[in-house]
């Protein structure tokens, strides 16, 4: 790893001599002869490691300390002095230096301070990241697979998990594209590696590609430091490029050399760095289709597409459905601090009859809504934020159908209801014949086949 290092001393025979000393071991460096000069690097650049004088003109080592230990916590700092107290290096250790070296001090025992003081600071990075991964494990991720389209999927993530090819994670919004990501990452054998989710349609065109790969200081206005990309940070980990869709042309390019070749540059850089990280991508959009009016690579997209899992919308899983609904009872209620409540006969009807357009987030918000609309322990169909025109509910002398055009709404209604019941048979009973789906939905082939051509429904 390249560490930068600070040096700051208003004696430029100091300066130089650790600058010769410290490149010569591999370390990359930096000189300010004040402290001021110092803080306005520190806010342009990174450095894991300031070795500074205590007394220089003006700000004192001492107050750069402070300033250091306020702005860059995780910073290491090595405090040199000709006239060392005891109280003086007692105080430096307290406000959070590393170590405190009496000049003249030998080559070796500079070296030996400035080695044991990076092996704390990349011990403390290590540490943030195994509490980030931590965190991320206590949150158990529920993925419920009754359906016999789930069930396929979960055997393909058991699959494919722990290899590594690349994934592509299609299905509609809100399907929960994201948590089966994080449902590969926490099954792979990179469980123990970062996780990064970047959404391509959120950040700017011209951000994307610093999110990314990073940047060197200067590479663009307001560039004032270099920076790490995510494909930086996460060796080893997975990278979820979600709406994979959205990815201006350009950045397809260079996102396709880097899969081929397992090394990138930053943005403004040169140096050429290596990683090992999968990638699982995502989109709701047909990239075939994009690729054919020209606004998807072809080749990337076979390179993204080694693995694909579809995830089936909501409506075409119903099976999961009545356990998902429990499943964010619970969980939306730990959430809010409520306690749990039940719901009532009638809600959970609307809730299962109903299409979520919106898939698994929809049902997830309607749920936490219903949480904090109730006034008691039992949430009624009241309390459920569920569009009244959208219900699938079995049409009864409870349904209040408007009189303006009212025959046209209960065809429309009628119609819904029909598509759903053919898309859940026919989902349901994939390698059952036709014949014999219409024998258990009650009418005859020739009548289901017209009306699944009518609904223009693809079995």
């Amino acid at each position: 790893m390249n560490y930068r290092i600070l040096i700051v001393d208003d004696e430029k025979n100091m300066c130089r001599s650790l600058e010769i000393l410290l490149s010569t071991e591999g370390y990359k460096t930096t000189s300010c002869e004040n402290a001021t000069s110092a803080l306005k690097v520190l806010e342009k650049e990174d450095f894991d490691l300031v070795i500074t004088d205590l007394t220089m003109p003006g700000m004192s080592g001492m107050e750069l300390l402070k300033k250091i230990k306020e702005l860059h916590g995780s910073t290491q700092v090595i405090m040199m002095t000709a006239y060392s107290t005891v109280q003086s290096a007692i105080e430096a250790i307290k406000i959070g230096a590393y170590d405190y070296l009496i000049k003249p001090f030998s080559d070796d025992d500079i070296l030996m301070s400035v080695k044991k003081a990076l092996e704390v600071a990349e011990l403390r990075n290590e540490n943030v990241v195994l509490k980030e991964l931590l965190e991320n494990k206590e949150k158990r991720i529920v993925y419920v697979t009754k359906s016999s389209g789930m069930k396929k999927i979960m055997f393909m993530i058991e699959k494919s998990a722990p290899t590594p090819s690349n994934i592509l994670i299609t299905g509609e919004s809100g399907s929960g594209k994201e948590v089966l990501a994080k449902l590969i990452h926490q099954k792979g054998p990179w469980a123990d590696k970062r996780f990064f989710a970047i959404n391509c349609a959120s950040i700017p065109e011209n951000l994307l590609e610093s999110e990314l790969f990073g940047h060197e200081k200067g590479a663009f206005t307001g560039a004032l430091k270099t920076k790490k990309g995510k494909f930086e940070l996460a060796p080893e980990g997975i990278i979820f490029l979600d709406e994979i869709a959205e990815m201006p042309l350009p950045l397809q390019a260079k996102l396709l050399r880097v899969i081929e070749n397992k090394k990138f540059e930053r943005l403004g850089g040169v140096e050429e760095i290596s990683f090992s990280s999968r990638i699982v991508a995502a989109t709701n959009k047909n990239l075939k289709e994009l690729v054919k009016e020209g606004k998807f690579r072809d080749d990337l997209f076979y390179r993204l597409n080694v693995v694909n899992i579809n995830i089936p919308p909501l409506r075409e899983r119903k099976e999961d459905l009545d356990e998902l609904i429990d499943v964010f009872l619970n969980t939306k209620s730990m959430e809010l601090g409520i306690k749990q409540k039940q719901l009532s006969t009638e809600a959970r009807t609307r809730l299962m009859s109903y299409n979520y357009p919106g898939n698994i987030r929809e049902l997830s918000n309607i749920i936490e809504s219903s949480l904090i609309i109730s006034k008691t322990n039992t949430i009624k169909a009241e309390d459920l934020a569920l569009p009244k025109q959208e219900i699938n509910s079995e049409l009864n002398g409870s349904q209040k159908i408007e009189l303006e055009n009212g025959y046209k709404k209960i065809q429309d209604i009628f119609n819904g209801l029909e598509e759903s019941l053919i898309k859940e048979a026919l989902n349901t009973h994939k390698d059952m014949p036709n014949e014999d789906i219409a024998k258990l939905l009650g009418t005859t082939r020739r009548v289901l086949e017209s009306r699944i051509k009518a609904y223009n429904i693809k079995k």
